[in-house]
């Protein structure tokens, strides 16, 4: 039975620049079983696929702190496999409270976490740099007294449609780096030339969200590009819920039952769940 500073050390030494490992982010404990069966290097929660599952909207503060880390905890549960937490911009606006986040989520037994710089107000929806360091900060602080090993992950939200919005990313992501960031991460790259531009500035691993529509790079790709992991954020989540969807659309538009021709049968996926002892 690996413990918690085990999957911690073992999740830290994945990030290598240029391994590009694969991280998908179960929904619920039947889906972390099943990728858990399928031997990921890794595993991370999702916040949107998580909020889904509670049947409310993504960063609206619907999920409390308490919320996202009883599901990381029920994900722990399910697979002996390092979990890296989406935590969303650590339910709270001021560095203690993203501090009290951390330690939280040490406690849990999180391999890792993420810290967004969205407030969740749409009016203004990115902390000023100056504040979303110091949330790193407090951060990093946390981490290090409780737990080294810990892998922090600092997130920046913002547009990268624009060259000035690329360049105010990786200035906010060397600023996360500066601060003691672990990891960075930008959800808004996709671009190769991008992601690319943002690997030669900043000097930490770097996450590459892949579970989207239009990303057609390989792992191969990223890797030699110099990434070092690859999430799928609510990726697995919305195929889910889009094949629901579809096959209740089907039932009752068109009166048939057609739509679990493409079901999979139960066998191909029971096997991963737990049998009575």
């Amino acid at each position: 039975m690996q413990t918690a500073a085990d999957r911690c050390a073992a999740f830290k030494a994945l990030h290598e620049k240029g391994r590009a490992f694969l991280m998908p982010n179960p929904f619920d404990i039947g889906s972390a079983r099943i990728l858990d069966g399928m031997r990921f290097d890794a595993l991370a929660t999702s916040s949107a696929g998580f909020a889904w599952t509670k049947g409310v909207r993504d960063a609206e503060g619907h999920i409390t702190r308490d919320d996202a880390l009883a599901h990381a905890a029920d994900i722990i549960s399910a697979t002996s496999l390092p979990v890296n937490g989406d935590l969303e911009n650590g339910f709270g606006h001021s560095p203690d409270e993203v501090a009290e986040t951390i330690r939280g989520a040490i406690d849990v037994g999180l391999a890792g976490c993420s810290i967004e710089d969205y407030t969740t107000d749409p009016h203004a929806p990115y902390y000023p740099l100056d504040a979303a360091v110091d949330r790193i900060k407090a951060a990093v602080d946390a981490k290090l007294s409780a737990s080294p090993d810990f892998v922090l992950t600092a997130r920046s939200e913002g547009p990268v449609k624009t060259q000035f919005e690329l360049d105010e990313t990786i200035k906010r992501l060397n600023a996360f780096a500066d601060a003691g960031a672990d990891c960075l991460y930008a959800p808004q790259l996709k671009d190769k030339d991008q992601i690319a531009a943002v690997l030669a500035a900043v000097d930490k691993p770097v996450n590459i969200l892949a579970g989207r529509k239009n990303f057609h790079l390989t792992r191969k790709e990223l890797a030699d590009l110099g990434v070092a992991r690859v999430s799928i954020g609510a990726g697995l989540a919305r195929i889910a819920l889009g094949a629901f969807v579809a096959a209740a659309e089907d039932m009752k538009d068109g009166g048939a039952f057609g739509c679990f021709d493409r079901a999979q049968g139960m066998s191909d996926f029971e096997s991963f769940m737990k049998a009575r002892p």
